[in-house]
């Protein structure tokens, strides 16, 4: 995914820019670095700083010029009042990065930053019922319903961060009572002190939908985030708990019988029969079974399982929020070699798309062909020598989009390494790097014998056509 504005071979660094990557790349490569939770919540709170400038602009100083304007009068008296909006906007920013703070992680509510909004937006509303009852500007009811929508938007965005609905409502409530009030003394219009409720319930709603909402999607994010992370720690602690449970299973039986025959053949010798002689032999035959036990279930646990890895990896990634798909073909016929190291390739590959990459979309390929090219593989093209190898070939792919610049760089990891020596011991390759297209390829080669490919056949290895995109 190439960022609007942006070249493929700038993003994904195919060719040397001269060192002079320009500053807004930077940040673009920084802020997809940062994962899909700190993008969201930066977005928000941007979008939560700009909107009170936005409405000052609109609802404040827009109708005031306009009005100074069409009468022909000094702006002098407005000044004030368009000085004290922009003190608010300023004094929100801070207020609002705390607030969202103290509504999703539970820290401490900026009261201060409130207490001082709240003077500001009262000085705001008395300057304005002067500039209503003595100014000379004409008593637009329009005009001033709408500079009464801004002054008390700041504070109502921060209260809504730090307290309920229902004190929300009270703090509407006599907050209109006092408004009306002050307006009523001050020799306003009744025409327009009456559409004063209506005004400040708009100002109030929009409050709660620009600031609460955010803060409510932004708490949940973090929520779903931490289920993740939840989930993953349980899922290798059943593990943890899967091959503790098959090592008692196959040790512990084992243990209690060598402990009771070596306490009889302790018995035995020391009254020197000679059967302990055959209790012994039968501790150390039974000790080389359980050495031979516990390998078999630590080899069980290293292998993997191709069908299982590439049903976990669509769950995963569809759980992460990335769309898998899939075109595989049944491996059953594959010898059990090469399906555990083909099932390697799928973990590691998934592994790295949800840690390296902000993906959207990942393709996975499993191709079975007798003359070792690519079949129906979306690989055809690509330019690499095992494409064309005369062998039968077993051949995975996995692409993803979403790629970050500096992941490119350090794509031969540890991971990939260990991938190559798994493979180069079936004589397979691995190929991985970037795509053209901008997305990241990554590509097991396995060579098969002719009997493996006849045995994959019949047990219904046929090509079929790549999943269309969505």
């Amino acid at each position: 995914m190439v960022p609007l504005g942006a070249t493929a071979l700038t993003v994904y660094g195919a060719e040397d820019d001269g060192g002079a990557e320009p500053v807004f790349q930077e940040q673009l490569r920084r802020l997809r670095e940062r994962g899909r939770v700190a993008q969201v919540f930066l977005w928000a709170r941007w979008t939560l700083y700009v909107t009170p400038w936005l409405m000052c602009i609109g609802w404040l100083v827009g109708p005031l010029v306009g009005t100074a304007a069409t009468a022909h009068v000094s702006l002098l008296p407005t000044v004030p009042v368009m000085v004290l909006g922009l003190v608010q906007c300023g004094l929100y920013i801070p207020g609002v990065r705390r607030g969202l703070s103290h509504y999703v992680y539970g820290t401490p509510a900026p009261w201060r930053l409130i207490a001082a909004s709240g003077v500001l937006a009262a000085a705001s509303v008395a300057m304005i019922a002067i500039l209503i009852a003595y100014a000379r500007l004409p008593a637009n009811v329009q005009v001033w319903t709408t500079v009464m929508l801004f002054p008390t938007l700041p504070v109502t965005c921060l209260l809504s961060l730090v307290i309920n609905k229902r004190r929300q409502a009270l703090v509407y409530v006599v907050n209109t009572a006092v408004i009306m009030t002050a307006m009523g003394l001050a020799g306003v219009s009744l025409v327009f002190v009456a559409g004063l409720p209506v005004t400040l319930a708009f100002s109030a709603l929009f409050a709660a939908l620009a600031c609460r909402s955010w803060g409510w999607i932004l708490a949940a994010m973090r929520e779903l985030d931490e289920a993740k992370g939840a989930q993953a720690r349980l899922a290798v602690a059943e593990e943890r708990l899967r091959f503790a449970r098959d090592m008692h299973d196959v040790v512990g039986r084992n243990l209690a019988v060598i402990a009771l025959k070596s306490e009889l053949a302790v018995r035995l010798a020391r009254k020197g029969r000679p059967e302990a002689a055959d209790q012994m032999a039968e501790v150390q035959q039974m000790a080389q079974d359980s050495q031979r036990e516990v390998r078999d279930v630590v080899r069980a646990y290293r292998e993997a399982d191709l069908d299982v890895e590439m049903a976990g990896a669509r769950a995963v990634l569809q759980a992460a929020g990335v769309q898998c798909l899939m075109d595989q073909e049944d491996s059953t016929g594959l010898p059990q070699q090469v399906q555990s190291v083909l099932a390697w390739v799928v973990r590691e590959g998934t592994t790295n798309v949800l840690r390296h990459a902000n993906a959207s979309t990942c393709w996975l390929t499993l191709r079975v062909t007798s003359d070792g090219t690519p079949g129906g593989d979306r690989t055809r093209g690509a330019g690499t020598d095992t494409a064309a190898r005369p062998e039968p070939a077993v051949i995975f792919t996995m692409e993803n989009d979403g790629v970050v610049p500096d992941v490119i760089r350090r794509s031969a990891g540890s991971g990939i390494a260990g991938l190559r020596e798994r493979l180069a011991a079936l004589d397979g390759t691995l190929v991985v790097g970037p795509r053209p297209d901008g997305r990241f390829w990554l590509r097991a080669h396995v060579p098969l014998e002719e009997g493996q490919v006849a045995k994959g056949e019949a047990s219904g290895l046929a090509a079929s056509g790549w999943p269309a995109r969505t």
